[in-house]
């Protein structure tokens, strides 16, 4: 099934606009796209919570006695888990790149290299899952007192650049590059070529800061307007703190949303 074109290329909109502001007048003119976007999202998160419940109730019951054997079983139901997860989070995330292609240019939809994305995203896990294990390494060697530190100053680039080489990789073997390919792309953009995707990182951090202000005068303003009942604070506090949770959400995810879109562009770039 193909997707004819209705927007105006990318490439002829103004080079003057920021980065995002380009992907976000994109995304304006197709809602459609961007709609079904949204909803490959949602439906990751619902088989996401699916097979948690599912495997959550297969593990309550092998309830058996600690051993070597135990072990074993345990990590390899714990491997099949994450295989499940991350096959259901490759087959959304492919179908939300064929929607963003189709932003782009004509999109036929295929599966035909879903095996593949799959495999690459094996693999992208493998590398930053052992990357993980040296930062806990390097975190259970040193003093207590300092580790939450430490584990901020080396968690923070850790999460940057697996979002930019994740996002990079994937828009980049949509693009019909090999695996290799892909992975060699997503870690020199991320390694080489900062200045190129600084943006789509700064938004994330301008709106993660603009929120944290906004949150935090708002709280104060709670504070301030019960401060002589205790009951009636708690009980606005509760309801501040479900709304700053939800609409930090909502706007993390719509910064995210958009971004997909710009790293697609970027991939497109310097492919």
């Amino acid at each position: 099934m193909k997707h004819k074109q209705k927007n105006i290329p990318i490439k002829n909109i103004p080079k003057i606009y920021p980065l995002f502001i380009k992907s976000f007048k994109l995304a304006k003119s197709n809602p459609s796209k961007v709609g079904l976007m949204i909803l490959f999202d949602a439906l990751f998160l619902i088989s996401f919570f699916a097979v948690y419940k599912l495997f959550k109730y297969y593990a309550d019951s092998l309830a058996l006695p600690k051993t070597v054997a135990t072990g074993i079983i345990f990590i390899v139901f714990s491997l099949i888990y994450y295989l499940v997860v991350l096959f259901a989070y490759s087959f959304f995330k492919y179908s939300i790149l064929e929607s963003i292609k189709s932003l782009f240019d004509e999109a036929e939809s295929s599966f035909k290299r879903l095996g593949q994305f799959y495999s690459l995203n094996i693999i992208i896990a493998g590398i930053f899952f052992a990357i993980m294990i040296v930062i806990n390494a390097i975190l259970a060697g040193i003093k207590q007192s300092y580790a939450p530190f430490i584990f901020i100053f080396l968690i923070v680039p850790y999460a940057l650049f697996l979002y930019v080489v994740l996002n990079a990789s994937h828009s980049a073997f949509y693009q019909g590059t090999s695996i290799k390919e892909s992975l060699k792309k997503g870690f020199k953009l991320a390694f080489t070529k900062i200045k190129v995707y600084r943006e789509t990182i700064l938004i994330i951090i301008l709106f993660a800061l603009v929120l944290w202000l906004l949150f935090l005068g708002s709280g104060y303003l709670v504070r301030l307007a019960a401060y002589n009942n205790y009951s009636l604070y708690l009980k606005w506090y509760a309801y501040f703190k479900q709304t700053t949770i939800i609409i930090f959400d909502l706007v993390m995810y719509f910064a995210i949303l958009i971004n997909r879109i710009s790293f697609y562009d970027l991939a497109r770039e310097y492919r």
